[in-house]
């Protein structure tokens, strides 16, 4: 039991902010089925595959310090606000509180450019779609950080998508650029 890294596709169109949506039609049903008990977009995986991100840098991530307000420049929780780089009085949420970042939706022609890899331990161990759940069996390689290669399982996934789904794409040819794939913290 745990947190989980889930790749799932999305509508190029899909943003941050208008993620939950999009994700609620592939994800809920697993809910359903008891295969997970919660998800969101980013949380604990928040700019996994955004090398340049750092979520405790990222000011939407700052909270006001829950002990003094920012009223006592000795707090223990923020009196290190401004010589970690944060305003003063700020504190960073524990990783899993973490606000969705533009980085966690890439287009799906980035994963399928031959050059991509994933970061260490940031490979996904499954792929959700509006057919379902597949799971990529890379459990073992992103727990020993030997992870990273396009999975061959979400390679044939992917290749299957370029040759057509007409459940994705009824009004002609599937197109990559009209998908993303979201960075989903899935836990159960």
């Amino acid at each position: 039991m745990g947190h989980r890294l889930f790749a799932a596709l999305v509508p190029a169109t899909c943003t941050a902010d208008t993620a939950d949506g999009y994700l609620a039609r592939l994800m809920d049903p697993l809910i359903v089925a008891g295969v997970i008990d919660y998800y969101q977009l980013g949380g604990q995986v928040t700019g996994a595959w955004d090398p340049g991100y750092d979520p405790a840098a990222d000011p939407a991530n700052w909270q006001p310090c829950p002990l003094c307000a920012g009223t006592d420049s000795a707090c223990h929780l923020c009196g290190d606000a401004v010589g970690q780089g944060r305003t003063a009085g700020t504190v960073v949420p524990l990783y899993f509180d973490f606000q969705p970042h533009p980085g966690d939706l890439v287009p799906l022609s980035t994963l399928l450019d031959p050059a991509w890899r994933f970061p260490t331990r940031r490979t996904p161990i499954a792929w959700v779609d509006p057919a379902g759940l597949t799971w990529l069996h890379t459990e073992t390689a992103v727990l020993t950080g030997t992870d990273g290669d396009m999975p061959p399982r979400l390679k044939q996934l992917l290749d299957h998508l370029i040759d057509g789904r007409p459940q994705l794409s009824p009004d002609g040819p599937f197109r990559p650029a009209d998908w993303a794939v979201a960075v989903v913290d899935t836990h159960h």
